[in-house]
């Protein structure tokens, strides 16, 4: 991943905001009751002008600047640590690191120094000691920017290392710091991607014939949209292990994505089944109420779904799925409520927002209604648009003459009532 965005002058964001605060920390340990007052007066006034310099990016004269203060006084933590962060600007990473060593003896709560030894040693291939200081910095480093730049370089140099444990750690991290940047969420696809793959290949080497081998190849299969071979490898491992944890489930949901309206109806009974293996399945509960739904038993299906919501209030489904039932039967005051839940755990559910705002208007809430019908419009644009893109890829790609119909369905089944 690239490590840093820039500001106007070239200078990476977390740079930027670091000069500020080593420079307002310069000084704390600059005198000594044994250190004369003439000499006192021109470490002062040097420390001034290396600050100066450092903050006008004048970095060859604020180099000399510290290292002439350095002379005068070689404990100065402060002065080092700005030394070093000159050295890191002019890509000096080897005189970087050494000054950034150096005041970390004396003060090694330096947290920002610690972020900024780490990313020079990184820069110098020292990866172990890198490893050492970037996350012990992760933990510690509170400004946003330099955190993340560290988290980067971090995950940079595990990803290497082929460590995708430590690296999705630390990708974790990095999206409770920013849940919405790009570069984070394609590592993430990447390191999990490759924890999947591990995993497969492990499974299959290790029990190639097992239960849990064809439920893993039903998952692949659904993944892709192969829904006739997701049932069938889902079937052989409810064959090898009839109560293995999941699995009814999984074929439940491969039967609802069927086109055969046969199969559709099958999935109710798995979605049961899952429920006798581990009563507390509440996607199980859920279906069941998507299907009560479809069925406009409103009864059953509220049941079913505030069953689901005892076990877990977060779920968007059955927050929608509860709210459309109340609606249903009249009830669209209280569906507010329900769908204002569904819409606060899935903020990307044009369904819910669609609901949510044919509710509000039945509860006589118009500002509400519009609010979430424009919400609803945006969002639908949004998935349009990306389907539009998935197809252009993919039909920029086929071979000459090959079939370039419109994309498959993902095997997702619907919400009941959700609008296409």
């Amino acid at each position: 991943m690239h490590i840093d965005r820039r500001t106007s002058n070239g200078l990476p964001l977390y740079l930027f905001a670091l000069t500020s605060v080593l420079l307002a920390a310069t000084g704390e340990n600059i005198t000594s009751a044994q250190t004369p007052q003439v000499q006192a007066e021109t470490i002062r006034q040097l420390a001034a002008d290396a600050d100066r310099d450092l903050h006008a990016q004048k970095l060859p004269e604020a180099v000399n600047t510290y290292r002439r203060l350095i002379a005068l006084e070689p404990q100065n933590a402060s002065a080092h640590s700005n030394l070093g962060l000159a050295y890191y600007l002019e890509r000096d990473y080897a005189h970087a690191a050494s000054e950034f060593e150096i005041a970390l003896r004396s003060q090694p709560d330096l947290w920002n120094i610690v972020a900024l030894c780490g990313m020079s040693e990184a820069q110098l291939g020292h990866n172990d000691t890198a490893i050492e200081h970037l996350t012990k910095a992760l933990d510690q480093v509170h400004e946003p920017s330099l955190r993340m730049a560290v988290g980067r370089q971090l995950f940079t140099i595990l990803m290497q290392r082929g460590d995708l444990t430590g690296a999705a750690r630390v990708i974790g991290e990095l999206r409770s710091l920013d849940p919405h940047n790009p570069d984070v969420l394609y590592a993430a696809h990447q390191v999990y991607s490759l924890q999947a793959n591990e995993a497969f290949i492990s499974l299959s080497q290790t029990a190639p014939d097992s239960a849990r081998m064809y439920e893993l190849h039903g998952d692949e299969m659904a993944q892709v949209a192969n829904v006739q071979g997701a049932i069938t490898a889902y079937r052989r491992a409810i064959a090898l292990d009839p109560h293995l944890s999941g699995v009814h489930f999984a074929l439940g949901e491969a039967l609802s994505a069927s086109h055969s309206a046969g199969e559709k109806e099958l999935a109710e009974a798995e979605y049961k089944q899952a429920l006798v293996d581990n009563p507390q399945d509440e996607q199980a509960l859920s279906r069941l109420g998507q299907i009560e739904l479809q069925r406009a038993n409103w009864q059953a299906a509220t049941v079913d779904f505030r069953r689901a919501l005892e076990l877990q209030a977060g779920d968007p489904g059955a927050n929608e799925g509860l709210g459309v039932a109340l609606m249903s039967t009249g009830s669209s005051a209280d569906a507010v409520t329900w769908l204002n839940r569904a819409v606060q755990a899935d903020p990307y559910d044009d369904s819910a927002y669609y609901h949510l705002s044919l509710a509000c208007r039945n509860a006589g809430h118009a500002d509400c209604a519009a609010r979430a019908m424009k919400q609803f419009q945006e969002l639908k644009a949004k998935k349009e648009e990306l389907q539009r893109i998935f197809l252009d890829i993919r039909n920029a790609s086929a071979e000459p003459g090959k079939d370039n119909a419109s994309a498959s369905s993902t095997g997702a089944p619907h919400h009941a009532d959700r609008p296409q």
